[in-house]
């Protein structure tokens, strides 16, 4: 490769903001096992792929690494994928995207997440394209029959496909058309600061069919989160699903959905069904869908 392309390679194709256990295996090999590569990813959790390689540059002078070696050890970059935040009834050729930022510190290394931080320096900036695709997801969409209720549960950024979902059945809404009701749980931690999308859709709940239920675990002592309000709605939930609403849920998915599933679980458990075959068949029939990440 010439200078030009072997730039490129690395400021746009080859992840070396974090090291790969390739990366980890082939020093390994270069000190004859003598660093163990499990041993180092340990060592080197929230370092970048350059901060490892100069630590042990400095450590072990006489070790050696080509910017080949770098580059054929290290992972590519993958495409990261977003849900949209907005309808292209309300912003036609527009997509909105909503993204948190990673910045935070590992290991005492200052840690940032690749793109979403490539990201918020590209904002109001016109100097540089992004590549960009756009896929289809047909297991998480409005119900055909718009006069349906939904019930959408997304904290933080979770909320953006429910924002489109929103700004959507609103479009309709003004159009004549007969929408059911919107009910959105919405979760961060402080209202003041976190509350995404707050005034637009404190707005819309003037305006249109939409209630917003939100739960902000630290602006009180004892921590709440969407699935400790969905038990307090409890028979509200229940009496929707009943008459046919659909339910949603978008974000985490290690605790936030693992938590909601019981919750919507407790809540047909305590009316007197099993809850198994009645998510089941929420399931089937597509009025459970989830986008978790």
């Amino acid at each position: 490769l010439n200078q030009e392309e072997e730039l490129k390679r690395f400021t746009k194709k080859i992840n070396i903001t974090r090291p790969s256990n390739k990366l980890f295996k082939l020093i390994e090999d270069k000190t004859k096992k003598e660093l163990d590569s499990k041993a180092l990813a340990e060592r080197f959790l929230g370092y970048s792929t350059m901060n490892v390689l100069k630590t042990l540059l400095e450590e072990k002078p006489e070790l050696s690494f080509s910017s080949n070696e770098i580059a054929e050890n290290s992972s590519m970059v993958q495409a990261r994928a977003y849900s949209i935040a907005s309808s292209l009834k309300k912003h036609p050729e527009e997509v909105h995207l909503c993204i948190a930022r990673v910045d935070e510190e590992i290991n005492g290394q200052k840690v940032l997440g690749l793109c979403s931080n490539f990201l918020s320096s590209k904002v109001g900036l016109n100097s540089d394209t992004i590549e960009v695709y756009l896929h289809s997801n047909q297991k998480f969409r409005l119900p055909e029959d718009r006069s349906k209720d939904i019930i959408m549960v997304g904290p933080g950024t979770g909320i953006a496909p429910f924002r489109a979902f929103i700004e959507e059945r609103n479009y309709q809404r003004d159009q004549g058309i007969k929408v059911g009701k919107d009910w959105l749980f919405f979760g961060d931690q402080r209202a003041e600061y976190d509350f995404i999308y707050g005034d637009e859709l404190k707005a819309y709940q003037e305006k249109y069919n939409l209630k917003i239920t939100t739960a902000f675990s630290r602006d009180q002592a004892e921590k709440i989160y969407v699935q400790h309000r969905m038990k307090e709605e409890a028979n509200e939930i229940y009496s929707a699903l009943e008459n046919g609403a659909y339910f949603y849920v978008c974000g985490d998915a290690r605790r936030m959905a693992k938590d909601v599933d019981q919750a919507l679980r407790e809540i047909i458990s305590e009316n007197g069904k099993d809850p198994e075959t009645y998510i089941q068949n929420l399931k089937e029939t597509q009025r459970y869908s989830r986008d978790v990440y």
